[in-house]
């Protein structure tokens, strides 16, 4: 893995030992089988998720009026809203086999059953508010899931290899790959994951 990229044999072993840490943590995390893809991890997770969303707000005596040029009125005011629900978060780690490196895909699904669009996820996600608006369209995007062929947010693989490329002394790819991206869509790694990979390089140096 030295160029950052990995073979799908080297895939299918990482998440074969990182599904072995989360049965053992309890992590609710599950190897998915495709018939026409590499296998890929699956985990499925109820999580709050704040919102900023702009409003206008317009005086009262204009709103009455069916037509009101908000740009011009000096009554218009562009009004920050923070909300605050209950989501069912899915994401799914597959492999790439263009970019040849994990893509952390998920979907999100309101209290009534419908999915999050791409446009409410940009204002959700608060890792990744620093982000000028374009990088943030290009960095998380919507793409459909190779081996589902269904849309998915996702956050887009280009760089992830230039990333995994300055760790090459990495335990589990997968394990640095969500330490490293997962946070930026509100997926938290158990800490024991990292030290697990400690333990295992401190063994690996002592022999």
């Amino acid at each position: 893995m030295t160029d950052g990229t990995l073979t799908q044999a080297t895939f299918a072993t990482a998440a074969k030992q990182f599904l072995e840490l989360s049965n053992k943590y309890q992590d609710s995390w599950e190897l998915v089988q495709s018939p026409t893809w590499p296998p890929y991890l699956r985990k499925s997770v109820q999580q709050q998720l704040t919102r900023l969303t702009e409003t206008t707000d317009v005086d009262d005596d204009l709103a009455e009026f069916e037509e009101v040029e908000l740009e011009e009125d000096p009554s218009a005011a562009q009004v920050d809203t923070v909300t605050t629900d209950l989501y069912r978060f899915e994401y799914h780690v597959v492999y790439s086999i263009s970019y040849q490196v994990p893509v952390l895909y998920f979907n999100v699904f309101k209290s009534d059953g419908t999915l999050l669009r791409l446009e409410e996820a940009w204002s959700g996600f608060t890792e990744l508010a620093g982000e000028s608006r374009e990088q943030l369209r290009q960095t998380l995007t919507q793409m459909e899931h190779p081996a589902l062929f269904k849309p998915f947010l996702g956050l887009h693989p280009c760089k992830t290899a230039n990333v995994l490329r300055a760790l090459p002394d990495s335990q589990n790819v997968i394990v640095s790959f969500l330490s490293i991206y997962g946070p930026y869509v509100n997926l938290e790694l158990d800490p024991r994951y990292g030290l697990t990979s400690d333990k295992q390089n401190e063994s690996g140096e002592n022999e």
